[in-house]
């Protein structure tokens, strides 16, 4: 993968003329200095990867010629993280890491002992911005999704196998119940906030089938257990 790399969400085609403005035209004008007649490649998050021309630049954008498009299909296996919203570091990390990771989806809820209930609209930027970001520098086609939910009492089952993390020293290793169960479409870990899931949670849970697993012997943070999770499943889909 090339150092250059920039976002556009638009669907890519070859011959396709489009701008390129705000921080990415930012970032190819005046940080990585590309100048006119010089080739980059595009991503839209969706599986295109363009080969494009610059044929023009102003003070405000980029005029951009599509030379040749690759796909790639969407990943078959869903690795989804359903985070109970943490403090705004905690959940920056998550993002970023993930995504490096090969997470698809992120769901946010408020969990019972969550210290924020909510993201404001800049937060929510922040982070999606982070994903892109993340996305361009591990060589990602796919962006994940950023989803907010409501509280798990307000949930229906989930349609992947489910886990989440248990810290009772008798409770399975993630990767020997991954290997039980073998899903086929997907993984849905959930993770509480930094205060731990309360008891009301963990029930509903376990009403939605999750497996309670262990992923380390010591207890992991907030943004630490959803790296190894992915850890996991990267691992175990590899294998």
């Amino acid at each position: 993968m090339p150092v250059e790399r920039f976002y556009k969400p638009i669907a890519f085609s070859s011959g396709k003329i489009f701008n390129l403005e705000g921080s990415e035209y930012h970032h190819l004008k005046n940080v990585v200095r590309i100048t006119a007649g010089e080739e980059v490649e595009c991503i839209n998050g969706k599986g295109e990867l363009a080969q494009v021309e610059v044929d023009a630049l102003t003070k405000t954008e980029g005029t951009l010629r599509v030379l040749s498009v690759t796909t790639e299909p969407r990943p078959r296996f869903e690795c989804i993280i359903a985070q109970a919203i943490p403090r705004q570091s905690r959940l920056e990390t998550v993002v970023e890491k993930s995504t490096e990771l090969g997470m698809t989806q992120l769901w946010l809820f408020p969990g019972k002992r969550s210290g924020r209930k909510a993201l404001s609209n800049q937060h929510q930027k922040r982070i999606e911005l982070l994903a892109i970001s993340a996305m361009k520098q591990c060589g990602r086609l796919w962006l994940p999704e950023i989803r907010s939910l409501p509280p798990l009492t307000e949930w229906e089952a989930p349609p992947y196998a489910a886990y989440y993390g248990d810290i009772e020293p008798d409770a399975t290793p993630f990767q020997a119940a991954v290997g039980k169960t073998m899903p086929t479409e997907g993984i849905l870990f959930f993770i509480g906030p930094e205060g731990g899931f309360d008891n009301e949670e963990i029930e509903l849970l376990k009403a939605f089938a999750a497996t309670g697993v262990k992923l380390h012997n010591n207890i992991l943070r907030t943004d630490t257990a959803p790296l190894v999770a992915l850890s996991l499943i990267q691992h175990w889909l590899l294998a």
